[in-house]
């Protein structure tokens, strides 16, 4: 009687098309996870020529993450950090229509170029902050500047994308977006095509800089992680190691809070 109650109930599964998100303790060890159950989150800003990514969830693309270091400069200014937020579905849900949060669910956000426009930072120094990217759209090739709608049908799995942004201190930006996605995340890296300017100084050039992204289906959770890799160069009179740290970790912490109002 058992052994036939179970297959009903597995092929129910099956057939029904239920499927579990996996816990979090299949991608991260107890540490992280007894950290973000009190704090919701984890950061590690990396000393100088420290370039092991040690947040990266163990998954399908840890290695895509750990083996795509960009390359420092003997000369440069390198920064590395990264951060782990362990965010409840019911306070994405609070003021959404949906009911629950799938993979994606995830994908589409993460895929929403366009929503990034008036995405804010700058919170520690003004209350209601500045704006990060007064413009943002997805384009339809490297060396285009054709907005084109933002492609969210359908899995990310495989996509490559192309977007520009108008950046509040770097101004035009443009990227190349990698994207995966299987059952349980959604995996997509950004790299810098064109340099980046500051003070009428190109301060990272072109590849120069990856921001990574892996959202995660676990349970009634999703587990987010950010990272952000760069080699700057010397700018005259500027302390660009301080630079680098306040303006990455501000954007990280700008796409942190724009994700919990995109469902």
């Amino acid at each position: 009687m058992k052994k036939t109650l179970l297959i009903f109930t597995l092929s129910l599964f099956v057939f029904t098309g239920v499927s579990f998100a996996a816990p979090i303790e299949s991608f991260l060890g107890e540490k992280n996870i007894e950290t973000l159950k009190q704090k919701g989150m984890v950061s590690y800003v990396h000393p100088v020529a420290d370039n092991t990514m040690t947040l990266v969830p163990d998954c399908q693309y840890s290695d895509s993450i750990k083996t795509n270091i960009v390359p420092k400069a003997s000369k440069g200014v390198p920064f590395t950090a990264e951060f782990l937020y362990l965010i409840p579905k019911s306070k994405l849900l609070e003021n959404s229509s949906k009911d629950d949060i799938t993979v994606d669910d995830l994908s589409v956000v993460l895929r929403s170029i366009s929503k990034m426009e008036g995405m804010r930072y700058h919170f520690k120094e003004k209350k209601n902050g500045d704006v990060l990217y007064k413009i943002s759209y997805t384009v339809d090739s490297i060396n285009s500047v054709t907005k084109i709608p933002d492609q969210t049908e359908g899995s990310a799995d495989g996509k490559v994308l192309y977007c520009y942004q108008k950046d509040h201190t770097y101004g035009d930006l443009k990227y190349e977006l990698h994207y995966s996605q299987n059952k349980d995340m959604v995996f997509v890296s950004f790299k810098n095509t064109a340099p980046m300017s500051y003070v009428g100084f190109d301060a990272v050039e072109a590849n120069k800089l990856h921001l990574n992204v892996i959202a995660i289906d676990c349970d009634d959770s999703v587990l987010l992680y950010l990272s952000t890799d760069v080699d700057a160069k010397k700018v005259p009179f500027i302390n660009m190691r301080s630079k680098m740290e306040e303006s990455m970790t501000e954007r990280m912490d700008a796409l942190y809070r724009w994700f919990l109002l995109q469902f």
